[in-house]
């Protein structure tokens, strides 16, 4: 027979498992997976690029469908569309409450978008890569020196900062996951935000795309990102949903 006093153990720890299992305040995160506040569904087709307002209560994304642009309440609501003839447009980042930054994958391209007017100017961007559907994907700005990020999304992985007037400082090569779907410039930290579709990562990196941590999301093409103080936004691609995360703190 099993001794008393090891019955009495294992019937403590069990009930210690079990109390702790039922609380509903207790939230198990493994391998740096985030915590995932809500998600919502979007009336976006192929969303695929995210930024938000400076007060954190307005995001805006693309289509990659219809190349418009849509803003959107931070529940995922539809707010307005702003028409745009575009071509494969894979990113988008806010300069200020009137204008857009946008990025066409295959034809290269930055895009100066004028939300009061719906006028816009293209700017060609020169660099090498091996597939036009593997070319730009995202796009973010550094309004404090006004330097623009954008990434190759793979063949090569690639993160160039650029000029005001778009023309590249530096490249740099990224090599920390197999593609690059999305990525926020985080003022408050100083560093960048890169998405991973294939890999389903949020990645924590430098300025010059040195990885700091990597963080695990269950959500498949995940294909834009904006960052506040508290939270992380991620749109996908295949399901038009809006997630919300709480933003780590390490």
């Amino acid at each position: 027979m099993m001794h008393l006093s090891k019955i009495l153990s294992f019937t403590i720890i069990f009930m210690v498992f079990f109390q702790a299992c039922n609380k509903s305040d207790t939230v198990v995160v493994f391998d740096n997976e985030l915590e995932l506040i809500s998600s919502n569904k979007i009336n976006v087709s192929e969303a695929s690029g995210l930024t938000i307002n400076a007060a954190g209560s307005t995001l805006y994304t693309v289509s990659d469908n219809t190349s418009n642009i849509y803003e959107l309440a931070i529940d995922g609501t539809v707010i307005k569309e702003y028409v745009y003839n575009g071509n494969d447009v894979e990113g988008i980042s806010m300069v200020s409450n009137n204008k857009m930054l946008l990025v066409e994958e295959r034809t290269k391209e930055i895009v100066e978008y004028d939300l009061s007017s719906k006028t816009y100017n293209k700017h060609t961007i020169i660099y090498s890569n091996n597939d036009s559907n593997s070319g730009l994907e995202g796009i973010a700005i550094n309004l404090n020196d006004n330097s623009i990020f954008i990434l190759n999304e793979k063949d090569p992985g690639l993160l160039m900062r650029l000029r005001s007037d778009f023309s590249i400082i530096e490249s740099y090569n990224l090599n920390f996951a197999s593609d690059y779907s999305g990525i926020f410039y985080d003022k408050d930290l100083n560093i960048l935000w890169i998405l991973s579709d294939e890999r389903k990562t949020i990645n924590k990196c430098s300025l010059k795309g040195v990885l700091i941590k990597s963080y695990s999301i269950n959500v498949n093409k995940a294909e834009g990102i904006a960052v506040t103080n508290n939270t992380i936004y991620i749109v996908s691609d295949s399901n038009s949903t809006l997630y919300k995360f709480n933003k780590p703190i390490d």
